[in-house]
């Protein structure tokens, strides 16, 4: 069975805007040269996230997996860990969590419907987190045992086990980090400030379905 998600990842690939004028707004100490540096703080810095999140088209699947795993009002919370000056630009640093809008087990059930066939799903004795968890570890022990897809039930078998301990007793209000080691680079652009992501080697993926 394949199965795909969009991974929140895609979101930190687009430049987001931030307002100049909010940038302005937190001063810092002066560079080496004398010059005066402007920091955007890290409000500003999680509002152009959040910003570029809900206005671009293309991350559609990365808001949908938000409201599947958090609840239809879950966000993402950015924790920035860095921002250092690179003449022109700021080289940010940062991690991502899910602030959670409902219990982990909502979430589980939530998804683990997305990964059943509809048609098999409609056939399923109750629509229950615990009915679908049997499902999909019945069905990942078939995928074991046929020798062209037991690398697809291995994976299977690894995410739910993943999953479970990221939400299992998760209670609404909780942080889940899902991703850490994030970095972009702010840059001038004439309505703010512009930011692209860095390719970080040390990034990592966390309780994501993959």
């Amino acid at each position: 069975m394949h199965i795909a998600f969009t991974k929140l990842r895609y979101l930190l690939n687009i430049g987001v805007m931030v307002s100049a004028a909010g940038v302005l707004s937190a001063c810092s100490p002066g560079s080496s040269d004398g010059r005066n540096i402007t920091y955007p703080s890290d409000g500003q810095i999680s509002a152009a996230l959040d910003a570029q999140l809900a206005g671009d088209p293309n991350s559609a699947s990365a808001r949908e997996l938000i409201q599947s795993l958090g609840g239809e009002k879950g966000k993402l919370k950015y924790s920035i860990q860095q921002v250092i000056y690179r003449e022109p630009a700021f080289e940010v640093h940062y991690d991502a969590a899910l602030v959670m809008a409902q219990a982990g087990e909502q979430s589980l059930e939530a998804l683990y419907s997305r990964m059943i066939p509809e048609e098999v799903r409609a056939k399923l004795p109750n629509s229950t987190l615990a009915a679908y968890t049997d499902w999909l570890n019945n069905h990942a022990q078939e995928l074991l045992k046929d020798p062209a897809q037991k690398a697809q039930g291995a994976a299977l078998t690894s995410t739910m086990t993943a999953l479970g301990k990221c939400y299992g007793g998760v209670k609404p209000g909780e942080e889940v980090v899902v991703m850490k080691g994030l970095g972009a680079h702010l840059l001038p652009e004439r309505k703010g400030l512009f930011a692209e992501k860095l390719a970080m080697p040390n990034a990592t993926v966390n309780c994501l379905p993959i």
